[in-house]
């Protein structure tokens, strides 16, 4: 039932790394939930479930710890009972299980209905299977709809907000980080991949990173803003795999290895820097009871150490060097920009555009996090409760800490990690042409560039260092004072908001947001005056959720209600509905197959309507 093989203790290491910080995170947050008891059973046991897939070696004990995964995950979920609550895990369970019925059919399919064969016996039978592009569709949405890839992925800002800080830290690290691990797993058990099934990877993942960094933008819910960022990491992520699946295809293994490092290396990243961003938020949530982000403001004062590791993780995730996050974005970079020499122009096409998507992404995060931090830790503060937060228990600091430890180390011991990324990987040992030295990183390509992290470490450690000398140097005598605009003392109101900040990105990408503007001034002595208070809310709609969910849900209603007339329908109407049908196939064979009059056309619509019409008069009866 369960295997100990490379990939799997690859993404075991990638579990507990992340869940130890969270041990200690949860332990100090426990005094914030009400339920101790529910909350526990549910959360060891999400977290065994999550090892249980990793490990698992046989269809029915993977399907077994997957639906598991999803079930405990969905109780966390309702750990506060709220109706917003209910509404989020309600969403989630739909979600979750739309996926699960795609990966059940693929498993059937290429088990041949045994669901307790092993992985082994599995690869045997895709060699023998006869549509495995019908696999690799099933495949990609079952876990794709996990890991939250457009546009399987409007669960997540329902699901990340309305968990408790701990559990979101581990479903966007570690959960979908699983997803993830599945769809490695399985496309390699798949053979004779298809240019095209890389194409649609590489296209989903752009897509991905754009939509999820572009909403996260306009968000004001810290969590929602976060769990948006995981549908942006999971698209590059995607990216990183299908440059893999698209190099493997054209027999270039050397490159599709690297596009593979890249991508596993992000996952990690990914895991790393997003725990630590969520256990921060939810320590300010703790503090401030708001996940509003134009209620917090000045919590680097109360809160210095949660401040100081939001903005490692900020910096990180934002990719600027010399971060993990960096690093990894980089590599994906460098295999893109390999694929210059191909000359399939339906890659010309794609991969320009993936390149065009990650560089924006990349400069759209490094502004959504200075709306966040910015906003969040800076300025005056912008609420009572802000003003009286405090930094959070020990437990909790040293979740963050120790999750800040894994951030560094994923960048420091970088040789280290992609040395056991690439022997955990089922491709080409690359690792001593990247690596010559433990000091310098070169591309594949010998057209590509080198980094050196702990170079660049080394230099802005420098330089900070002559900065803050010659700073003391000029023996620059301090003056506290309040912030001077112009003659007026600043206020709270007076600051740049969160929805003032995005403003500018809102109105540019306005044909996606559609954003709704809510104003409402209060008159005082019944007379409007500019210094009426006024309420300013811009509500953006979600692209995907109101047009093609929403959209699903009419057309399967309307079918629905249809299909239930017509099982209600007397003898003369089904002898009429017959009756029309052969007309109309035959009218529609002999309109294109065979040249008649127009008034041959004009007398058999005539005769359509007329049984039409019969149907509607008997419906109405």
């Amino acid at each position: 039932m369960f295997s100990f093989d490379s990939l799997s203790v690859l993404f075991l290491g990638l579990i507990f790394l992340g869940v130890i910080p969270n041990l200690f995170y949860m332990s100090g947050y426990l005094s914030h939930i009400k339920r101790k008891t529910y909350f526990l059973i549910n959360y060891f046991a999400f977290i065994a479930s999550m090892i249980g897939v990793v490990l698992s070696n046989e269809v029915m004990s993977f399907l077994f710890f997957w639906e598991l995964m999803s079930l405990t995950s969905w109780q966390l979920i309702l750990t506060e009972p709220t109706q917003s609550n209910l509404k989020a895990a309600r969403f989630y369970f739909f979600m979750t299980h739309f996926g699960f019925v795609f990966i059940l059919l693929f498993f059937l399919l290429l088990s041949g209905n045994n669901l307790f064969s092993d992985f082994s016996s599995l690869k045997e039978a895709a060699f023998n299977f006869k549509y495995p592009t019908l696999l690799f569709f099933l495949m990609t949405i079952g876990f794709l709809s996990k890991a939250g890839a457009v546009p399987l992925h409007v669960w997540l800002p329902y699901a990340h907000p309305a968990a408790p800080s701990p559990v979101s830290a581990l479903m966007s690290g570690v959960m979908l980080k699983v997803a993830i691990y599945a769809f490695l797993r399985f496309i390699f058990i798949l053979p004779s991949w298809q240019i095209e099934w890389g194409i649609v990877i590489l296209v989903v993942g752009a897509l991905s990173a754009l939509v999820g960094v572009l909403y996260a933008l306009s968000e004001h819910d810290i969590k929602a803003l976060l769990a948006n960022h995981s549908v942006e990491n999971i698209g590059i992520i995607l990216i990183g795999i299908g440059v893999g699946m698209i190099f493997t295809t054209l027999k270039l293994p050397l490159l599709a290895a690297f596009a593979f490092i890249a991508a596993v290396y992000h996952t990690f990243n990914h895991m790393s820097f997003k725990s630590l961003l969520f256990m921060s938020a939810g320590s300010v949530l703790h503090e401030t009871h708001t996940k509003n982000i134009e209620k917090y403001g000045g919590l680097i004062k109360n809160m210095p150490i949660t401040a100081f590791m939001f903005l490692i993780a900020a910096i990180s995730i934002s990719a600027l060097p010399p971060t993990n996050g960096f690093l990894s974005e980089w590599m994906i970079f460098q295999s893109m920009l390999n694929s210059s020499g191909i000359n399939e122009l339906s890659l010309k096409l794609f991969f320009p555009f993936a390149i065009f998507a990650l560089a924006l992404t990349g400069g759209l995060a490094i502004a959504c996090f200075v709306k966040a931090f910015g906003i969040t830790f800076l300025g005056l503060y912008r609420s009572t409760n802000a003003k009286h937060a405090k930094e959070v228990n020990i437990l909790m600091q040293t979740g963050q800490i120790l999750m800040a430890g894994v951030v560094i180390s994923l960048m420091l011991f970088l040789p280290f990690v992609i040395k056991f990324i690439n022997s955990a990987l089922p491709i080409e040992n690359i690792y001593s042409k990247i690596f010559p030295n433990i000091w310098v990183m070169h591309s594949i390509s010998h057209n590509g560039g080198a980094v050196s992290p702990l170079l660049l470490l080394g230099g802005l450690i420098v330089v900070s260092a002559l900065i803050l000398v010659f700073y003391k140097s000029l023996n620059i005598k301090k003056r506290i004072s309040h912030t001077w605009a112009c003659g007026y003392n600043t206020s709270a109101k007076s600051q740049y908001s969160a929805t003032g900040f995005a403003g500018p990105i809102r109105r540019f990408f306005g044909w996606l947001y559609r954003p709704e503007v809510h104003t409402h001034t209060q008159t005082l002595a019944g007379h409007k005056t500019k210094f009426s208070s006024s309420l300013y809310e811009v509500h953006v709609k979600p692209l995907f959720e109101k047009s093609l969910y929403e959209g699903t849900k009419k057309a399967v209603n309307i079918i629905a209600y249809y299909v239930y007339r017509l099982s209600h329908f007397e003898k003369v109407k089904y002898e009429a509905l017959i009756f029309n049908l052969i007309i109309l196939v035959l009218f529609s064979y002999r309109v294109f197959y065979h040249a008649i009059s127009w008034g041959n056309i004009l007398l058999e619509i005539i005769i359509m309507a007329v049984f039409v019409k019969i149907l509607i008069i008997g419906d109405k009866k």
